[in-house]
Formats: structure tokens, C-alpha cells, sequence
């Protein structure tokens, strides 16, 4: 029955924002719908709201208009958006997620096997029209600043503290710059802003002291990390866009990996032995004398930072920056989201658990 046996005879939602992409989006929203309509798929559309209005749109969705198929087009951020709106509602275990990633990154999309930007929007729709699904953990995060709760969030990829979450801080006041000037937008960039952020604050490490100590008790297990550079917990396979730190991470296994950055021969381990694409492995390159800290999984998550002076660490959400606190408690939420993804990535046995059915 493909995607009807979770619309339960209401349309789906497509959930974009059409101003996105200098306007582009516009063009690929109308694009994804006629192709929905030639898979008939029913469905409606909603466009994304400012300050992360989209959560409580997307709850209204559900708990007041009967919405059980949200289907996101764009980046990792505006995944997160309708997941937390999905999380939020009443009838969380009766919604599926569709995804038409068209963001920077594409963690989501890219760890299910889909491709992402407007080309790969035909087969994208197809997937979402079968509507074979996963289930996916989701971390639940509190960070403290001193005896002060500082924030809340709910995470669905990643989140790190240090050089990542800088970068991310660098790339987004380069985005701001580089859109200012005519031209100059078109072709920097995307992924380009992100790596030129990353070098820059790689440059800055031998200059200034960016490292921090880690104290981690995972699963009730103590763990020090003395003089990272960055540490990472992850959820889904891929990391931005193009890593893959543990090739046997399960979206529902009910734990995340801590990955420590330990210094920079690590970090260049790290972005060379894990890069998707890359021909050398870590292994290859522990056969070269360039070692890597190992990544450790867990359930629970207790964080404690200290850093020289007393300056914390920059700290990044699913690509969103957040405040940067001294202490992180991170609990795995096993299987809360469901997910819609290509068929060749649903495990056999999963699909006899749930009978191919939404939970009731």
C-alpha cells in the first residue's frame, strides 16, 4: 500500500522554505510537488516560519489537523525543526518523516542512503511514495553553567563541543560577509564555506590555545580526555556531509559515539581515515605511524569541560550554535522517531517487529 498506510486519509505535509538557496527553492518546492502528485502522493504544502515557529506549526499539524506524514525539503536544521514539531505532539508514534534533503551537510539523508540537492529529487519522491521505514534514536540534551540549567535541546545527529562548533560560528559570519558582496555568493559557498571556516580555525589552533580537558562518565563508566581539540557525540552514520566515524553505527541501537579530537595529528586522522570517499582507511594510516582516539558508545552521557582561564568552548547542536556551558548531560531516547527511508535500509527484522505498520 506504500505511503497510504500511514497517511490514514489525510495528505502529507511538505514542510520547505521557499525562500531558501537565494530563491531557488521556490522552483525546487513546485518541482518536488509535481512529482509527488505524479506518484500520488496526496499532500499539501506548509512553508517553514522564522525563530523556530516551525516546531509549533508542525505540532498544530499533527494534534489539530490530523497530519501523520511530514515530509521535510532542506537542510539538517529544518529536519530538526519538524522532528521536535513530530516529538512534541500527542501522536508522535503514529507520524513517519519524509525526506528531501536539499541542505549543505545532509547527515539525515545522506546516513539512509539518499542523495541530496533538486537532482536527486525523483528518487527521492519514490522513496517517500513506497514509504519503507526505520526507526531512529534522538539524544535529549541539558547543558549547565555552573549550579545555573542553561538550555534544553533534542538532538538527531550531532552535537560537539570545540573546534566544530567554532567553525560553524566562523562559517556563518562568513556566509553573512560573503552574501554581501555581488558575485562572490554564488561561488563561495556551501560546503566551501564550511571547509574555508574549518582551515581557518585549524590555522588559529597553532596560535591559540583552543584545547580543553573532558571528563566523561558514559554509561556510569569515568573517562578523561586531556587537551581536545573538539569532541563530538554522534547519532546518525555520517558527519558533515562527508565522514563517517563509526561504520557500524545503527540509527536504533539506542546508543551514540563520543568522539574524541585529541589534538591535531588526530583531527587529521580523523578527516583523513574517516572521509567517506577517502583511499586510506585508519588503518592504513596507523600502518604510517598517525594514530586515532577511538570513538566510545553509550546510553548516558555525563559532560564535564574545563579549559585554561576559565573560556568555554564553543558548542553546536545539529548545526546550530547554542550557549556554551561547563557541564552536559545527554540521554539516548531509543527509537522515539520514525523515519522513511530507501528499502535496501530497512533490517528484515524490524520490518516482522512492526508488521510495516504505524504504532497505534
Amino acid at each position: 500500500m506504500g505511503i497510504e498506510l500511514w497517511t490514514q486519509g489525510q495528505p502529507a505535509v511538505l514542510v520547505a522554505n521557499p525562500t531558501a538557496h537565494s530563491g531557488k527553492s521556490a522552483d525546487w518546492i513546485r518541482h518536488a510537488r509535481a512529482l509527488l502528485d505524479e506518484a500520488r502522493v496526496s499532500h499539501r504544502f506548509v512553508a517553514t516560519e522564522p525563530d523556530g515557529a516551525t516546531i509549533d506549526r508542525v505540532r498544530e499539524l499533527i494534534d489539530d489537523e490530523g497530519a501523520r506524514v511530514l515530509i521535510y525539503m532542506g537542510g539538517d536544521g529544518t529536519f530538526a525543526e519538524v522532528a521536535k514539531g513530530i516529538l512534541g505532539s500527542r501522536h508522535a508514534a503514529e507520524v513517519v518523516i519524509g525526506m528531501l534533503p536539499t541542505g549543505t551537510a545532509n547527515d539525515q539523508g545522506k546516513s539512509f542512503g539518499l542523495s541530496a540537492g533538486p537532482g536527486a529529487l525523483e528518487r527521492n519522491v519514490a522513496v517517500v511514495a513506497a514509504a519503507a521505514t526505520v526507526s531512529c534514536d534522538v539524544g535529549r540534551l541539558v547543558i549547565h553553567r555552573g549550579i545555573k540549567e542553561l538550555h534544553r535541546d533534542l538532538f538527531f545527529d550531532s552535537f560537539s563541543i570545540g573546534l566544530g562548533a567554532a567553525s560553524l560560528a566562523t562559517r556563518n559570519r562568513d556566509r553573512e560577509r560573503v552574501g554581501r558582496i555581488p558575485g562572490l555568493g554564488a561561488l563561495y559557498r556551501d560546503q566551501l564555506v564550511y571547509m574555508g571556516a574549518v582551515l581557518q580555525r585549524f590555522v588559529e589552533s597553532y596560535v591559540v590555545d583552543m584545547k580543553f580537558d573532558l571528563d566523561a562518565v558514559i554509561d556510569g563508566t569515568v573517562h578523561h580526555f586531556p587537551g581536545l581539540l573538539d569532541v563530538i557525540v554522534k547519532n546518525t552514520r555520517i558527519f558533515g556531509g562527508e565522514w563517517v566515524f563509526d561504520p557500524q553505527a545503527e540509527s536504533d541501537d539506542g546508543k551514540f559515539e563520543l568522539v574524541p579530537i585529541a589534538g591535531r595529528r588526530d583531527l587529521t586522522a580523523k578527516l583523513l581515515g574517516n572521509l567517506r570517499h577517502s583511499p586510506l582507511g585508519l588503518e592504513d594510516l596507523e600502518r604510517l605511524g598517525v594514530s586515532h582516539a577511538p570513538a566510545v558508545g553509550g546510553a548516558k552521557f555525563e559532560l564535564t569541560v574545563r579549559s585554561e582561564g576559565g573560556i568555554l568552548p564553543a558548542v553546536q547542536c545539529d548545526g546550530e550554535e547554542i550557549p556554551a556551558g561547563d557541564r552536559f548531560s545527554i540521554d539516548v531516547v531509543p527509537r522515539a522517531l520514525r523515519l522513511i527511508v530507501p528499502r535496501d535500509h530497512v533490517d528484515p527484522s524490524e520490518s516482522e517487529r512492526s508488521g510495516g505498520q504505524p504504532a497505534m
